[in-house]
């Protein structure tokens, strides 16, 4: 496909010439893409075209790549692609963005991001993750380190045996943005040559371990989008999954008909999962893919798992079940008016008045207050919900105290005759029920103290050392 409408620039960062293409119109909200290693911002070519009449695009040829210049002392680190993209974006003025990267430009986004908590909106990861599958990486070095010099339809041949999900004419538009023409007359790859030979002096990557490098993803605190190539040997479906779970806000879609290189591979649903995502963004409507599936009433909130996804998430899934533990309250005191109502209303009535002597006990009225206060608690939730959809740190929490609060009174002065401990966030029934219904009502109220309580925020320290 040949594409139109964008403009060449080049820019100077400290002392180095940065080659990059702007599509649409300036005035737009901003997308900044990096490019996987060996090719070129021209690989968003495809994706940039159907933004354009939306955002504004800026694709960068990164440092050794495309028409960018080589760095003069060898410096490929992932240190070095972070200061470089934090310079070229005060060059350019840019204020805040949406940033997307693949591969390799996926690493360097994830640094970035980390590093520049409130400069990135969101961040789309394509094909990238914290593990990489060693034959899709092998696959990618074989590749880019064949010949050094072909005649050009030799390299489109190859290229096309790498990768037959493209087009003849495709692989040709590509490759003439890959490829730069010798004094011989043959052909050439653009990208620093050094990274073909080995050994090599040059400094690449980084020195993260791989649980460094997971808990560098978990550092990320912009709202992120993984795109998957379904035919990807690069991210596979296991690490994909695992990594959208232990990000903080993330959700995962896999785009089919695609290898490695999603956004050339099937470029209209790729644009059109970025484009679901953005939007769903702008209107509220984001949900990280961990949270699509509320988990069950009887689950525990423990205090580690709150504090590892995140002061605005814990509070989130906190208001969330409040509402649910509430309704599943309000539908065992519905149950409970059935046939057995009367022998249970004396029994509870008698264990009621054992605990509070002299107090007069209605069961039917507490029955009532029970549905009043979870309906209450329930519309507390979804605005909570809808709050935290929008930005993640206003819901009413307070409100949601209180209101757990009141419930938990109600029921302890009922004829339910429960024991509870808020100081320890145990809870003991009064008497014997079906183990079902224990565990509706434990829940019910474990949750109420634990809203009576919150846990602490989790300390930053080992992300933030990393940062250092």
């Amino acid at each position: 496909m040949v594409t139109t409408g964008y403009l060449e620039h080049d820019v100077h960062v400290r002392d180095m010439k940065f080659h990059y293409q702007e599509w649409g119109n300036p005035s737009a909200p901003t997308i900044v893409m990096l490019h996987g290693f060996g090719v070129s911002g021209h690989m968003f070519d495809e994706f940039a075209e159907r933004m354009q009449d939306r955002y504004h695009l800026i694709a960068l040829d990164q440092r050794g790549h495309g028409d960018s210049d080589w760095a003069p002392e060898g410096d490929y680190s992932r240190d070095a692609y972070v200061t470089d993209l934090e310079g070229f974006r005060e060059t350019l003025g840019i204020g805040r963005f949406i940033l997307v990267g693949h591969s390799m430009g996926g690493l360097i986004s994830v640094g970035y991001t980390v590093r520049n908590p409130g400069v990135v909106r969101a961040l789309v990861l394509v094909d990238v993750g914290p593990e990489a599958s060693r034959e899709g990486v092998e696959n990618i070095q074989r590749f880019t380190r064949g010949p050094d010099e072909l005649d050009f339809e030799e390299f489109v041949q190859m290229a096309h045996r790498f990768n037959q999900r493209r087009t003849l004419e495709n692989i040709r538009e590509r490759m003439r943005h890959r490829l730069k023409q010798t004094d011989s007359g043959k052909w050439t790859w653009k990208f620093d040559k050094r990274f073909r030979e080995a050994p090599t002096e040059l400094r690449i990557g980084s020195q993260l371990s791989n649980d460094e490098m997971w808990q560098m993803f978990r550092g990320v605190e912009a709202p992120t989008l993984l795109v998957r190539g379904a035919e990807s040997d690069v991210l596979s479906p296991a690490v994909a999954e695992r990594a959208v779970s232990e990000m903080r806000r993330a959700r995962l879609v896999t785009v089919p008909a695609a290898g490695h290189s999603v956004p050339g591979d099937n470029p209209d649903d790729f644009t059109a999962a970025v484009t679901e995502f953005l939007g769903d963004l702008e209107m509220g409507r984001f949900e990280p893919a961990s949270a699509s599936e509320p988990p069950p009433l009887d689950a525990r909130l423990d205090a580690d798992t709150m504090r590892r996804r995140g002061g605005h998430i814990g509070t989130f899934l906190l208001a969330g079940l409040g509402a649910t533990v509430a309704l599943g309250v309000a539908a065992f005191a519905v149950q409970r008016a059935t046939s057995k109502r009367k022998q249970q209303t004396l029994r509870a009535r008698a264990e009621a008045a054992a605990l509070y002597p002299g107090r007069s006990v209605d069961l039917d009225h507490a029955r009532r207050r029970a549905l009043e206060l979870a309906a209450e608690l329930s519309a507390v939730g979804q605005a909570g919900v809808s709050r935290a959809r929008a930005t993640l740190q206003e819901v009413d929490l307070e409100r949601a105290r209180a209101t757990a609060r009141d419930l938990a009174h109600t029921l302890g002065d009922s004829s339910l005759a429960v024991r509870e401990r808020v100081g320890s966030t145990r809870v003991r029934a009064g008497h014997k029920r079906r183990r079902g219904h224990r565990s509706v009502l434990s829940s019910g109220l474990a949750l109420a103290a634990g809203l009576l309580n919150p846990p602490r925020k989790k300390s930053r320290s080992r992300w933030l050392a990393w940062r250092s």
